[in-house]
């Protein structure tokens, strides 16, 4: 748990979603994609265009991976919690891929992050809202501009589930070929509004949703 507390402390300051009157960031423009779904492990899962990306608009629920209750049955939307173990034995479609942490931060640009002078980005809260579902989060959700739809799963550390109505984290590597053992995470900060965290170490045990994204 140190190990987890230590970098979600190093990365908020570097990027995390300040309670500013912003107004709701515009897209940038990049090539659009034309998928509008893709087959994983025999599932079907929707597809939408951020940017000049497709990423997959639920969470992976193939085998493998824990229900975020521990025991109950999750809809289709929600998934399922998976190792950085589990998700290296997915078979993923060409040009898919479990996203970088390059990727993450395209993302986050996309969505209206913005460079600082020390080279460093910050997210303003729309950022995260655009990202969040509607519904589903114990705090307020956000307004799901993205269509990303990011689910409050939660996260699966030591046994325990964090963050379950209140959280959503994602699986991601730091750069293509390398293990996805890193954590993109959308979690309440102490004045009860969303925070974004990402390049955070991850326990072999430790388990989070997946998405999945390709270039266009």
């Amino acid at each position: 748990m140190k190990k987890f507390l230590l970098f979600a402390f190093v990365v908020t300051t570097a990027l995390t979603s300040c309670n500013k009157n912003y107004n709701t960031p515009t897209p940038t423009s990049g090539k659009i994609g034309t998928d509008t779904a893709v087959t994983i492990g025999g599932e079907v899962y929707p597809v939408i265009q951020i940017g000049g990306q497709s990423w997959t608009a639920v969470n992976y629920r193939g085998p493998g991976g824990i229900y975020n209750t521990g025991t109950g049955q999750q809809n289709l939307l929600q998934g399922k919690l998976y190792t950085p173990l589990e998700a290296t034995q997915i078979s993923i479609p060409t040009g898919w891929r479990i996203p970088t942490y390059g990727d993450i931060l395209t993302l986050l640009i996309t969505r209206g992050a913005t460079k600082n002078s020390d080279g460093t980005y910050s997210a303003g809260l729309p950022v995260a809202h655009s990202l969040m579902s509607t519904s589903g989060w114990s705090e307020g959700g956000g307004n799901n501009y993205s269509k990303f739809n990011a689910l409050s799963t939660g996260f699966y550390h030591l046994g325990v589930f964090y963050g379950s109505g209140n959280g959503a984290s994602f699986l991601h590597s730091l750069v293509a070929g390398s293990a996805p053992d890193q954590g993109f995470m959308i979690g309440p900060g102490p004045d009860g509004q969303p925070l974004i965290f990402f390049g955070l170490g991850l326990d072999d045990g430790d388990a989070c949703s997946i998405r999945f994204v390709k270039d266009n």
